[in-house]
């Protein structure tokens, strides 16, 4: 490959091309009106997201949402 010269090139590419995913998904996600997990501010180790592992519902959420996230074809 020719930009084989210029080392880092493909890394950054590659960070380029995983910023425009994220940035993608994250517009659709915020366009989509449906209800988005918070950005948690401590580990779940550390008792980040306890409101929401706290009850059977809130498990289930957090997996359908994960599950339907990470089957989405846009992230191919």
């Amino acid at each position: 490959m020719i930009f084989s010269f210029f080392p880092g090139f493909e890394s950054a590419i590659r960070a380029a091309v995983a910023r425009n995913l994220h940035s993608t998904w994250l517009t659709k996600a915020l366009r989509s009106g449906s209800k988005l997990p918070r950005i948690p501010t401590r580990l779940v180790r550390d008792g980040g997201f306890d409101r929401e592992r706290s009850t059977p519902a809130g498990r289930r959420w957090a997996e359908d949402w994960w599950n339907t996230t990470l089957q989405n074809p846009d992230l191919d």
